[in-house]
């Protein structure tokens, strides 16, 4: 769409340079805001986030810590045990005195675990005889004796009502492994063969007749560094369960996921799946177990910022004891949760920096519609002389001259009606000047306005050049009469000779038409002796590639027979041989006596066929040989067809050559032919049309010379 009106190009220039301005500037002030705003929520973000993976690291580590005196605890009772029990079967090895007892010791167990209401509890287990040597005596006895073998291995226990009750271990010197791959034994093996105290869990155990999971801390019981058995204590794993969910219950008020697990990639506890204690790490750590559990047993700290699952994680491990155990204590939180007050003050930002642009887009648009509707009124001013400077131009256009626009201004529009003045005034001479030339005074002069009058110059030369015209047409009118004469008899000869011409060619079209149809018909016939020269030649193709198909095969032929002449040659020596052999069985069967005759007769046989076999043999060969002797001579009269056949396929190509050229040269004087019977008929039509050309051209001559005498009179009205 096109823009006629000044006053609306300057208005809309200025509003879209107006518009483009404030909208650069609000434009980049919502940007500049929305930048702030994402920043500060961005950096908010990652300080909070820092701090708060900081704080759940001080919070993991503080756990682990409360966890790891938990643990520490029953294994340092343990520890206490077995060092107090050593130090006392030392004393009285030394002093040759018995001063602890079976029952001694079981009092000393079921004080501790009453003293100790977390563990589940406390137990000891001796090597054959070496507690007292009272074995085989305590066979069949109770208070933690084994039933079998008296070997003393009491386990104080106290189930959920409180109850403390005594039975023997079992399974201590199992080296089997249970289904989580810890060994039944390990509790009593570990201390024995290392003589360090150990912790081993997740334990599945019988206790009181119900099954529980363990976490079981013994210390070996060692006198003149021999070992005599182990002191232990356990908890019941709800014990550490209910661990993890104190700890998660302290952190974001329980919506923290917390897991224990052990050095060997079995979880002790789990805040919010307690079912999956005892089972593997992968069910917690997924693909990233193994890189968790070489963390846990390094004793190295860990923290992630896991973008996928939306998760922070931290694993702190924990070292129980000397034992060499290390179990690691694992916190999962939400970043939502951790993030939560971030999140609302970056909304409460978003919300106040999408208010402020708001703000910032309705002033902005309100001072432009403002200072658009100030250029409008501005623009008007300015337009109204330009365009009553348009209507002047418009009324020149169409060719009235009369109006003024009488404005006067120092500016360009004062200079441009001015000019605009000038210039109708310098039109309207020129009209009278016009006006009189049309009434046919060619005598009229010519006033200039100024050295660059293009309108005056054109109108004197004009002039000129009508007085010039004039005077040549007058002159010319009058040769034209006399020559128009001398046109018209021409014209009438001319017409007479291109009617004999006319004849002459429609005789020549004819003969021309019947040579093109004789040169079809043989063209025609080249054609087809061609397609059948074609065919001959592919038919001899054909046979001169079967001759060497035959060829091939009777070569083929002959040597088979010279294989079969091998084979029947490996037939004779085979005979020969079989007559060989024949012989010497007939020679060892005469030696053989009265034992050997039946043999000898079957020989004799065998021999008779060996002679017969090789006769046939040779009756073979002969055949064989005379048929390669034709085979051969077959394969030279092949060879001799196959050359005649050859020679005869390229003759016969040569000659479907040669009448491929002829019936090509045949269709081009066809088509010669033709193109010449065209060219007579156009011949033809132009002579006609020559001769109709002739009589129009003598009417001509007549009309021009009436014309001549009209044109004189009309050249008498101008005033030269």
């Amino acid at each position: 769409m096109s823009i006629k009106s000044i006053r609306t190009k300057i208005a809309l220039a200025a509003g879209v340079c107006l518009i483009a301005t404030s909208g650069a500037i609000v434009s980049f002030s919502v940007y500049t805001s929305s930048a702030s705003q994402q920043s500060v929520s961005r950096q908010t973000s990652t300080l909070v986030a820092d701090v708060s993976l900081r704080e759940l690291k001080e919070a993991t580590a503080k756990s682990a810590q409360l966890i790891s005196q938990r643990i520490e605890d029953g294994l340092g009772l343990a520890r206490n045990l077995a060092t107090s029990v050593s130090a006392m079967k030392s004393y009285g090895i030394a002093n040759n005195e018995s001063n602890l007892t079976r029952t001694s010791l079981n009092d000393i167990l079921m004080a501790a675990l009453k003293r100790n209401e977390q563990l589940n509890g406390t137990y000891s287990a001796w090597a054959p005889n070496a507690f007292d040597q009272q074995d085989i005596k305590m066979a069949n006895t109770e208070d933690g004796n084994n039933p079998q073998t008296g070997r003393f291995t009491p386990y104080w226990t106290r189930n959920n009502n409180g109850n403390i009750s005594v039975q023997p271990l079992v399974e201590y010197d199992s080296t089997e492994q249970h289904s989580n791959g810890i060994m039944k034994g390990a509790w009593y093996q570990v201390p024995k063969n290392t003589l360090k105290e150990t912790v081993t869990a997740p334990l599945p155990y019988i206790v009181q007749g119900k099954s529980v999971w363990l976490a079981t801390m013994s210390a070996p019981v060692v006198v003149d560094g021999k070992f005599l058995g182990v002191m232990g204590a356990d908890f019941n794993l709800d014990f550490v369960q209910q661990l993890a969910k104190d700890v998660s219950a302290q952190i974001y008020d329980g919506a923290s996921h917390v897991t224990i697990t052990t050095d060997k990639g079995l979880i002790v506890a789990d805040s919010l799946n307690p079912g999956i204690i005892g089972q593997s790490t992968t069910k917690i750590y997924g693909d990233n177990a193994s890189n968790m559990i070489t963390l846990i047993k390094e004793g190295k700290d860990y923290s992630n910022d896991n973008a996928q699952n939306n998760v922070y994680t931290v694993l702190v491990p924990i070292s129980l004891g000397d034992s060499g155990v290390k179990w690691g204590i694992t916190l999962e939180v939400d970043k939502s949760i951790v993030l939560q007050e971030v999140t609302q003050l970056s909304d409460q930002l978003e919300s106040d920096n999408s208010t402020a642009i708001w703000y910032q887009l309705i002033i902005g648009v309100a001072v432009t519609i403002l200072a658009i509707l100030g250029l409008t009124i501005i623009a008007n001013k300015i337009a109204r002389p330009i365009m009553l400077s348009v209507q002047m131009a418009q009324n020149i256009a169409k060719g009235r001259f009369d109006s003024r626009l009488n404005y006067h201004s120092e500016d360009e529009v004062g200079q441009l009606a001015a000019a605009l003045d000038d210039m109708a005034e310098s039109l309207q001479k020129q009209v009278h000047v016009a006006e009189r030339i049309a009434e046919g005074d060619l005598t009229v002069r010519v006033v200039l306005a100024s050295e660059q009058d293009q309108l005056g110059k054109a109108l004197e030369r004009m002039v000129g050049d009508l007085n010039h015209i004039v005077s040549q047409i007058t002159q010319r009118g009058e040769v034209i009469g006399n020559n128009a004469k001398s046109v018209s008899d021409l014209s009438h000869d001319l017409a007479s000779g291109a009617t004999e011409s006319a004849a002459s060619v429609t005789q020549i079209s004819a003969t021309i038409t019947e040579i093109a149809a004789q040169i079809q018909q043989s063209s025609k016939h080249a054609k087809e002796a061609s397609t059948l020269s074609q065919t001959s030649f592919d038919l001899a193709k054909k046979g001169d590639d079967l001759m060497s198909e035959l060829g091939d095969a009777m070569v083929e032929i002959e040597t088979s027979g010279n294989n079969i002449n091998s084979i029947i040659s490996t037939i004779e020596d085979i005979a020969n041989q079989t007559n060989l052999l024949a012989l010497n069985a007939a020679i060892e069967a005469a030696r053989a006596g009265e034992y050997g005759r039946g043999f000898a007769v079957v020989a004799d046989e065998v021999r008779t066929l060996a002679a017969r076999s090789a006769q046939a043999v040779q009756e073979t060969s002969k055949l064989i040989s005379a048929s390669a002797v034709k085979t051969q001579r077959g394969i030279n009269l092949t060879s001799q067809t196959s050359i005649a056949l050859a020679d005869i396929v390229k003759n016969i190509s040569q000659v479907s050559s040669l009448m491929m050229e002829i019936a090509e040269a045949s269709a081009e004087q066809s088509i010669g032919a033709e193109q010449v019977s065209e060219g007579i008929s156009q011949i033809d039509e132009v002579t006609l049309h020559n001769s109709r050309n002739s009589e129009l051209c003598a009417q001509a001559a007549s009309q021009l010379t009436e014309q001549s005498k009209n044109l004189s009179e009309l050249i008498r009205q101008f005033k030269l």
